[in-house]
This record gives structure tokens, C-alpha cells and sequence, in this order.
């Protein structure tokens, strides 16, 4: 298998260069506290697990113990594929995201944030023979390679054609400074593709921070010349959801409620081809946004900002 080229750096404010020493990895710049070795940077199973705890305010951990984390109920995700299939919209969204990386590379490297699991509905961006995946996540799995905190990514400027983000935003504490490390990790023109959370309950404990509307999710990106945005699956969907927690608060049960909330979706479906278009901008369960870098132009106002509604209000 060749070796990926990661176009890695410290994640100190300098993002100074690292260099490879016998057990891991140490920053050029002299300044920095990792450019010592009791602080260098540690390899395991040839995965840099480059998050700082000195450097910056995280909640990530270098513990080596805890790297590697167990998702819990991955049957329960197995299952829901199954029977309800990958994301319709995200499946679409992902031809257009490649078509559009393809436009400005015919290699086109790509960044996959939270890559630790493959989302719903990227299959094509994996499997793509002309894309190279560098893929990152707090904890290390068969899909990472590196391990960090996405408000620090240790990565050079403009080194990808495109970043791919799903399912993340609502787990940073400040969604801003990641978006602004996408700008600066992509290359002129380069695209960017963001699902996140509208009506959703909690669904990583402690770790869930933010959901955000059509519009918000937009303004969110807004030193990004809009390609298109939307909503991923309606009201319907968000129906299920509510009752799926809504029987775990009453019975206290979260396999039982898992079990309901799936039977539920199941008598949800047939209603989701009736929902309103305009629903997606008001009660749709996520939102995404599809983007590209573009240097030099005037972030969007917010009077442009309220042009862009199109529910049904």
C-alpha cells in the first residue's frame, strides 16, 4: 500500500512544520512546547495523534487509552441502513460535491472531518478512484488518519481541493473557528460540503453544542460563495425523532426507545414524498450548505441573508 502524502502541521497558532524523531513527532518551532521531546507528539499504529493540550483549550485527550473509542450501538446504525437506506439528499449532494472538485482538479485531494465513521450517503466519496481521502477525527479508527481537534486542524494552508464535513459542526464548541480552519486548509477555489443539525434532540450527551436553521447554516459560511443550500429530510423524519425520545424519557430505555423510534420512521415514510419543499427551510431535521473558497469577496449582508428564505413563512 503507498503511503498518503499528509500535508500535516503543528497545531500551535504558527501551524510551524513537524519533523519525525524515534518515538513520534516534534514542532520547528522552538517556541512551541512540542518542539520538546517529554512533549512530542505521539504515533500509534501509525496514526499522528496530533492534539495539544498545552497549546490550546480542547476537549479532546491525548490518552492513549482512550484513542481508540468504541462507537456504541453500531448495530442500531447498521439496522436503520438497512431499512431506510442512505441519505437521498446527502447521496445527490455528494455527486455534486465531487463534480465540482473534479471541475478544479482531476485529483483532487480531499479532507474528511469527522471521518472516524463514513456518513450516511458518501459511499461514492470513498470509493471515487480519483479522489485522495485524508480523512481526521478525535479518536482513531480504520478510516482516520490523523487524530485532532477540528478547532486546530494540523494542517498547512491550501492543501486540499475540497473538505467534507458531516455531522460535526454540532459536536465543536465554536463552529466559527472550524469553519474559518476550512477556509484556511483549502486552495483557491476550493469547495466545501457541511451537513448539520436543525430539529434534532441531543444525541452525544455532553459533546452536542449548536443546531442551526437553513439560513443560519448559511451566514455560518459566509466568507464561502454559496453554491447551494437546503434542508436533508423532513418533517416526517423529525417525528420519528420526537418519539423516539420522547419514550426514552418516559420508559428511561434507550434500546427499547431505538427499537420505537425505528418501527415509527418505518409509518413515517410513505408520508415523506407529501411534505411541502418549503417544510425543508422550517422543520426539515438538518441543513447543508455546498460552497467554494473564493478569495476577496464581500461576506454576504444580512439583508441578502433574509433573501434566501424560501419556506413557508
Amino acid at each position: 500500500m503507498i503511503q498518503k502524502y499528509l500535508p500535516l502541521c503543528c497545531p500551535c497558532e504558527e501551524k510551524a512544520d513537524l519533523f519525525k524523531i524515534s518515538n513520534g513527532l516534534l514542532c520547528s518551532n522552538e517556541n512551541c512546547a512540542h518542539s520538546k521531546s517529554q512533549h512530542s507528539f505521539k504515533e500509534i499504529n501509525g496514526i499522528p495523534i496530533l492534539i495539544s493540550e498545552i497549546n490550546t483549550d480542547t476537549v479532546c485527550s491525548t490518552d492513549t487509552e482512550e484513542i481508540y473509542i468504541n462507537r456504541p450501538f453500531s448495530g442500531y446504525e447498521i439496522t436503520k441502513k438497512i431499512l431506510f437506506g442512505e441519505s437521498v439528499v446527502t447521496k445527490k449532494n455528494c455527486k455534486k460535491f465531487i463534480k465540482q472538485v473534479n471541475s478544479i482538479s482531476k485529483e483532487g485531494k480531499i479532507l474528511v472531518v469527522g471521518g472516524g465513521e463514513k456518513g450516511s450517503g458518501t459511499s461514492e466519496l470513498w470509493k471515487s478512484k480519483n479522489l485522495e481521502i485524508v480523512s481526521f477525527d478525535i479518536y482513531a479508527s480504520s478510516s482516520t488518519d490523523v487524530v485532532c481537534d477540528a478547532h486546530h486542524m494540523p494542517f498547512k494552508e491550501n492543501s486540499f481541493d475540497g473538505v467534507w464535513i458531516q455531522a460535526v459542526l454540532e459536536h465543536v464548541i465554536e463552529p466559527s473557528k472550524v469553519v474559518s480552519e476550512i477556509y484556511r486548509v483549502l486552495n483557491k477555489k476550493g469547495i466545501v460540503y457541511a451537513e448539520t443539525p436543525f430539529m434534532q434532540q441531543v444525541h452525544e450527551g455532553a459533546y452536542d453544542f449548536t443546531r442551526f436553521t437553513v439560513l443560519g447554516h448559511r451566514y455560518l459560511f459566509k466568507d464561502f460563495e454559496m453554491i447551494e443550500i437546503g434542508g436533508n429530510k423532513g418533517p416526517e423524519f423529525v417525528l420519528a425523532w420526537a418519539v423516539r425520545y420522547f419514550f426514552w424519557a418516559l420508559i428511561r430505555n434507550k434500546f427499547l426507545a431505538r427499537i420505537i423510534g425505528i418501527g415509527f420512521g418505518i409509518l413515517m415514510r410513505p408520508f415523506a414524498p407529501l411534505m411541502s419543499k418549503k417544510s425543508m427551510y422550517d422543520a426539515s431535521s438538518g441543513v447543508f450548505f455546498l460552497g467554494r473558497k473564493a478569495e476577496g469577496i464581500k461576506s454576504i449582508s444580512h439583508k441578502d441573508l433574509i433573501k434566501l428564505y424560501k419556506g413557508q413563512f
